[in-house]
């Protein structure tokens, strides 16, 4: 009996391992329009491996893709997570292009799904992408949990694309004898970040996930179901992980692979909840992720999962990177035009790594301050009004800038460090620079949001320049600050009055989008700090468009100074410390540069000195139950 028994089990497994069907899938996530290896850009030679230390590429990744699927193309998937645009000077060409996607579809690309940075420039830039992109063969393009405004007219040439099956909500593909559907979901911390997607909007994740799954299983009677999901999971200290992927995975059952994206995070291997695999391969090309799979009587089983780095181990393809420098030529050419900028030459030089990284060293940035002195000394060399303060923050510095194996720095490595944002009185690429005028108290009170507002997101950390000022962390939050000068290190800092009488005012720069945060600082704060940004002369300004810095008033319109043109523009008029005709940075940026000085202290001068009235309160019912005590035990 027992040996009929085994006899039976041994047939049984035999014919479940002989109806396993195995699948690859190659996946990545938050490319933005990496297509060039970093960095620094000059360094990079994709098509001699083992001869410099840059990263990513896409010469590099359609290699990989070309090797598996040489291996064994019937049972290969490639599959992007979202984010795919935005953070390189080839972004800016795509709407007259198309060429990243029909590139994407030439490397191998079946599916790609929608994240926060593809709604950057709203959704008729997206469409407009598309479309172009679309004139030849692309990817599939998903997006499920997306709804349009049917009273308003500009998500309506998106909405047109979905109607048209260019895009679509869901997506079935066979591989391998196998019937595989597929949705894509937009996660709430991305959606939090995709403020242009207006008038359209995101719905929820979980319901639509739910919807789509049950559609794939019941309507198309697929045999696996994968989610291309733009929302993420992150490092916990007491939970291990953390994230929309997580509640997804947990909340439903029936998916079977979750392909992740939006957080950058480098998953090493597959981290499973609840049976369900979720994959990520960290950004910007640095990995291509491969998960092998395999579905049987009794389910989908991981058979493997690994990150496979995306170095100069790997020989790129030829035919992509002639591809790649072609487009880089044209889309400079379109950029930098106005600009006395070259792509293939160098625009400063550095000696060391000049670090910036927004997970792990906000405070111990060197390359933060520096941008902020540059925007800085660039501001004030070509407007003849004198801006006091110069404000940068985290969230919209996107790259670092790394000495490699020269030091050599090109416009692209520049540009890859400010490359968001679009002009909203003209089609110029990069946010605008702008400036207003705040008084003391008012500057104290934009100081005092910002410091809440980080604690709310990274984004917000600010770095400054021609400021310093002193903190208290005893003293409630909105009221910390007691001390501010203005000044620089060449000409010395000043005092200035917090006072609300005092009407002396100080101008204050940043970039147009950051420049609105100021307007909303009186609803953030529950009406409790306000700003009221102004001209020079001390009227209110209506529209922060009147605010932007035209850099040659004598031409119609507004000639924008621009973000990343500014910084550009300051670092190739650096001295050259060395004679060899290249600029160089300074030495001061090895060290670690701070606008500002905390002190904890109960003394009742730091406790209310320079307030705006937020600690008064609560520092004299303090000081009177102290007293009250100290009487209480000395009588």
């Amino acid at each position: 009996m027992f040996r009929k028994i085994l006899v039976l089990a041994s047939l049984a497994l035999f014919f479940q391992n002989l109806t396993a069907q195995h699948l690859i899938i190659l996946h990545t996530n938050d490319m933005h329009s990496r297509l060039w290896g970093f960095g620094p850009e000059a360094d990079y030679t994709p098509l001699t491996p083992n001869d410099d230390q840059t990263v990513g590429g896409f010469a590099r990744i359609a290699s990989v893709i070309s090797e598996y699927k040489n291996k064994d193309e019937k049972s290969l998937l490639v599959l992007d997570a979202g984010d795919f645009l935005m953070g390189t000077l080839f972004h800016t060409a795509e709407a007259s292009t198309g060429f990243q996607l029909r590139l994407m579809k030439e490397m191998g690309y079946d599916l790609v799904s929608i994240g926060n940075h593809e709604f950057d420039f709203g959704p008729l830039e997206l469409a407009k992408i598309i479309s172009k992109s679309a004139e030849k063969p692309i990817p599939g393009i998903l997006l499920s949990n997306i709804s349009f405004d049917s009273t308003k007219a500009d998500d309506d040439n998106l909405e047109a694309l979905f109607t048209s099956g260019l895009m679509t909500r869901y997506k079935v593909l066979v591989k391998n004898g196998l019937k595989i559907g597929f949705f894509a979901l937009m996660g709430v911390d991305a959606a939090s970040v995709a403020p242009m997607v207006k008038p359209a909007k995101f719905t929820d994740r979980i319901l639509s996930a739910k919807f789509y799954t049950q559609l794939l299983r019941e309507k198309e009677k697929v045999d696996i179901v994968i989610c291309l999901s733009h929302c993420g999971l992150v490092p916990d200290a007491k939970k291990g992980w953390k994230g929309d992927d997580i509640e997804l995975a947990e909340q439903v059952p029936g998916i079977d692979v979750i392909i992740s994206g939006h957080t950058h995070t480098v998953l090493s291997k597959p981290f499973i909840v609840n049976n369900i695999p979720i994959v990520q391969a960290g950004g910007e090309g640095r990995f291509i992720g491969k998960l092998e799979i395999e579905k049987t009587s009794s389910g989908v089983k991981v058979l493997a999962g690994e990150l496979i780095p995306i170095d100069d181990k790997i020989s790129g393809d030829k035919v992509v990177q002639q591809k790649i420098e072609d487009q880089q030529k044209l889309t400079a050419n379109l950029l930098f035009s106005g600009y006395n900028f070259k792509i293939d030459k160098p625009v400063f030089e550095t000696s060391y790594d000049v670090r910036f990284n927004q997970d792990h060293n906000l405070e111990t940035s060197t390359l933060g301050p520096f941008l902020a002195d540059a925007l800085y000394g660039y501001i004030n060399k070509i407007d003849s009004k004198p801006t006091d303060v110069m404000l940068v923050t985290a969230g919209l510095a996107r790259d670092e800038i790394l000495r490699g194996k020269t030091g050599i720095q090109l416009p692209s490595d520049l540009f890859r460090i400010f490359p968001l944002g679009k002009s909203e009185i003209s089609e110029s690429f990069g946010y605008a620079m702008s400036r207003v005028y705040v008084t003391g108290r008012e500057l104290k009170n934009i100081l005092e949001a910002m410091l809440l507002a980080k604690n709310m997101s990274s984004d917000y950390y600010g770095y400054w320049s021609g400021i310093r000022y002193k903190i208290n962390p005893l003293r409630l939050p909105l009221d910390r600050i007691y001390e501010i000068e203005i000044g620089n290190d060449q000409d010395g800092y000043h005092k200035i009055n917090l006072k609300k009488r005092d009407s002396t005012l100080y101008s204050i720069a940043t970039n147009d989008y950051v420049m609105k945060f100021f307007g909303v600082i009186k609803k953030m704060t529950k009406g409790i700090l306000k700003v009221a940004p102004k001209f020079a002369d001390g009227t209110p300004i209506p529209d922060f468009k009147l605010a932007i810095l035209d850099i040659d008033p004598n031409k119609p319109g507004i000639q924008e100074a621009k973000e990343w043109a500014g910084l550009l523009t300051y670092v190739s008029n650096l001295p050259d410390l060395n004679g060899n005709g290249i600029p160089d940075m300074p030495e001061k940026y090895r060290e670690v540069k701070h606008s500002s000085v905390s002190k904890a202290s109960v003394n009742p001068i730091l406790v209310f000195k320079g307030t705006n009235g937020v600690n008064v309160a609560p520092a004299v019912l303090i000081t009177a139950i102290v007293a009250g005590a100290a009487l209480i035990i000395f009588l």
